[in-house]
């Protein structure tokens, strides 16, 4: 009986290593794995080599203690796993009398010559259990090997996953592996960076158990992973509870909502739920702000229009930025910044305005370093501009402007709506 998993996940074949075929397999079964609550430490790829596939095997044998291997189960001269693993348990290969009358009925059915290397698919290990593979030709094989729980799967990605599902994991809890699952909680959170956050939480990560705290970053948001071990999702979110309260103790000012909702999506929401109408002045972004949000359905009942002011002579003829402005504060300024987000929601008529002027290039600009963008915000109760410096290449600050801008113009609604 094992009573702590310490697995392990290897996928076979030359053409993996090669990058001909994308590995999908591992990804999915440590997935599955994990959620079953079977602690996947280690996945390794190897080629269709002996002396290769052995030491791998080997390796894995020392420091696991449930093993899963797929590939290398085919008919060909270059499919060597059955053989590897046989002579790592020093046991022998022998025919699995259902498996290969299930292989010579599919070629009396379809009225096909079986070749002699085909009865290879229906070899298996002496004193191992071999599993029926409704879906395919290859079954998955079993054996335990000086306590360690070894499953051989094919390679194929439908054929393996139908045999994990509906014949490892169903063995897995017929013999007490199973008796608890992985569930998760994401917390996400914008406007901080990973370090950072890392940091607010480091003595929580650096003393986690059950539950453990997983941070990832994506481009402009961060998101925490807490995942508990537990026999019912009751159970788990009783561990949960208080490492999420300790965290938001800390961090929640930047607390965006639980999965990754997309600032934009909440956006639209809000606006939907407030009734708030908006437009946007674009420079520095060239209509991104407008194009995120209206890659989403709904968007219409939100966003009536953009402009995008690249030019002083727009900026100066259509928005109506006087040439006061522009003279004495430039285009990457305060003033412009304001003044785009206010014309601009005159012109629109609609409840908030938002403006981007800043520098995506590699030159300074009225005064301005690289990487600097004035977002302004403009309502009939108040306009505020805020000002960011970005770091990243032109497309980073641009995107990185746009979520900026989502950020505070979320806030600026909760704040007056």
């Amino acid at each position: 009986m094992i009573e702590e998993t310490k697995c392990e996940v290897i996928t076979v074949g030359t053409e993996l290593l090669l990058g001909q075929i994308v590995d999908t397999n591992s990804s999915w079964l440590s997935e599955v794995l994990a959620n079953s609550g079977i602690n996947v430490y280690y996945k390794q790829t190897v080629g269709d080599n002996f002396d290769r596939l052995f030491s791998v095997f080997e390796r894995a044998q020392k420091r696991s203690n449930i093993i899963f291997v797929t590939g290398g189960l085919g008919p060909t001269d270059d499919d060597l796993t059955r053989e590897v693993a046989a002579q790592l348990f020093d046991t022998q290969l022998e025919i699995h009398q259902d498996t290969m009358n299930k292989i010579e009925g599919y070629f009396i059915s379809r009225n096909k010559m079986m070749t002699e290397n085909n009865r290879k698919q229906a070899l298996g290990f002496q004193g191992g259990l071999v599993f029926d593979n409704e879906v395919g030709m290859a079954p998955a094989l079993h054996y335990e090997h000086d306590g360690t729980w070894w499953f051989f799967l094919p390679g194929v990605p439908r054929e393996m996953k139908w045999l994990v599902t509906e014949q490892i994991l169903p063995f897995f809890k017929e013999k007490g592996i199973l008796t608890k699952q992985l569930y998760s909680k994401v917390l996400s959170f914008q406007g901080i960076g990973e370090s950072t956050l890392e940091t607010e939480l480091q003595d929580l990560i650096r003393n986690q158990t059950n539950p453990t705290i997983a941070p990832l970053a994506g481009n402009s948001y961060v998101t925490l992973r807490l995942t508990a071990k537990a026999a019912t999702k009751e159970e788990s979110e009783t561990l949960i509870e208080p490492v999420e309260q300790q965290i938001m103790d800390r961090v929640g000012t930047y607390f965006t909502g639980y999965g990754h909702v997309p600032l934009e999506i909440q956006l639209l929401r809000l606006c939907q739920e407030k009734e708030i109408t908006l437009c946007s002045c674009e420079s520095v972004t060239g209509g991104l702000f407008a194009s995120t949000i209206v890659q989403h359905e709904g968007a219409s009942l939100a966003l009536k229009g953009s402009i995008v002011s690249y030019t002083n002579e727009i900026k100066e003829n259509v928005v109506g930025v006087p040439s006061s402005i522009l003279d004495e504060f430039g285009a990457v300024s305060e003033p412009c910044a304001r003044t785009m987000a206010d014309q601009t929601r005159e012109q629109f008529n609609t409840t908030i305005g938002i403006s981007f002027t800043g520098i995506a290039g590699a030159e300074p600009v009225d005064g301005q370093e690289p990487g600097t963008v004035f977002i302004g915000i403009s309502s009939k109760e108040e306009t505020v501009v805020h000002k960011v410096v970005l770091s990243g290449g032109r497309n980073d600050i641009r995107e990185r402007a746009v979520q900026e801008g989502l950020k505070y113009l979320l806030n600026f609604i909760k704040k007056f709506y």
